[in-house]
């Protein structure tokens, strides 16, 4: 009896020791840095999560964007297609949209080294000029999925492109893009900082909580770039659609569309207001779409944030308390 008594004394002894030590080290660390594989993670959490709520949204955009709506506002184009098509194509080109979150993942781990050494515009731009690169031949198949009432497979689609233009057909309207997407980025990444600041400013710290404030930020940062690049957002969904795979008979219907052609063809049929085509849902969904993704960015950050500053300190003082709590 004795023998059991002394040796769990000692057995709480060490334990206790091993808890006085594990909060020891805890206390020590430093400020943790973020591994690329954990902002890869961020990043694509953040975009698929935003992709899948805003799609509805986006679809609508395009349709409402595309050739033939002439004075259709992007309400009667929604319920149109509700009417005619059904539900499920309010999530047309969901698979190719899905399938840019490796560009996504490159954009978002880059961004913060990328912001630690340059201005934030010019991370903004060498991240962005990298993952539109990689996602414009996505984003051509889901523009022209979004908008096919033969509701082809993706598959199907490629095939097409590569057979009627060729690999660079992929990549139609990547100038358009690139003059669209790094305004975008630029004004994003600029205006979400400057919001984060304002809204960590006085009694607004104590008084909104940090997921709120990120939401809030991204919002203003999806506003104001979604409306500053709109007409290129439009010239950029013609060219994809009037450099299409090929019509239902196997032959491309049409020449090689311009930017510039698109554009005097878009004046020609609405007059300036053309070129804001579409604004009505991607003012609904942009800013939806930029605070989701930047809010569950800066949350999924801070989730492996935390557990770098528990560390393994921490873990093994937990464990070592249980296990006294446990003896006793």
């Amino acid at each position: 009896m004795m023998v059991n008594t002394t040796a769990t004394m000692i057995k709480v002894l060490l334990l206790a020791i091993i808890a006085h030590a594990a909060m020891g080290l805890q206390g020590a660390v430093v400020e943790p840095v973020l591994q690329a594989w954990q902002r890869s993670i961020a990043g694509a959490g953040a975009f698929s999560a935003a992709t899948i709520l805003t799609s509805p949204i986006d679809v609508i955009k395009t349709r409402a964007q595309a050739p033939g709506q002439g004075s259709r506002n992007s309400f009667a184009v929604g319920l149109h297609m509700l009417r005619n098509e059904g539900f499920s194509s309010f999530f047309a080109g969901i698979t190719p949209a899905l399938m840019m979150a490796p560009a996504a993942m490159v954009q978002y781990t880059l961004i913060d080294p990328l912001r630690a050494r340059y201005p934030v515009w010019l991370a903004a731009i060498i991240a962005g000029i990298i993952c539109i690169s990689i996602k414009c031949p996505f984003d051509r198949i889901k523009t022209l999925m979004q908008n096919d009432r033969q509701q082809r497979t993706m598959g199907a689609l490629f095939q097409e492109t590569l057979r009627d233009s060729g690999p660079q057909g992929l990549w139609t309207g990547y100038i358009a893009t690139l003059c669209r997407d790094l305004p975008y980025l630029v004004l994003k990444w600029v205006v979400f900082a400057q919001a984060q600041r304002l809204l960590s400013i006085g009694p607004i710290v104590d008084t909104i909580p940090l997921g709120t404030r990120n939401l809030l930020a991204g919002a203003a940062a999806g506003a104001v770039s979604a409306t500053a690049v709109t007409p290129a957002d439009v010239i950029k969904t013609r060219l994809q659609l009037a450099n299409g795979a090929s019509n239902k008979d196997g032959a491309s219907s049409k020449p090689r569309a311009s930017a510039l052609g698109v554009t005097r063809e878009v004046l020609a049929e609405r007059g300036v207001f053309g070129l804001f085509g579409g604004i009505g849902p991607r003012l609904a969904r942009i800013p939806i779409y930029t605070s989701i993704t930047l809010a569950t960015f800066e949350a999924i950050k801070d989730f492996f944030l935390r557990l770098q500053l528990a560390g393994p300190g921490a873990a093994l003082g937990l464990a070592a308390a249980a296990a006294v709590k446990s003896e006793l």
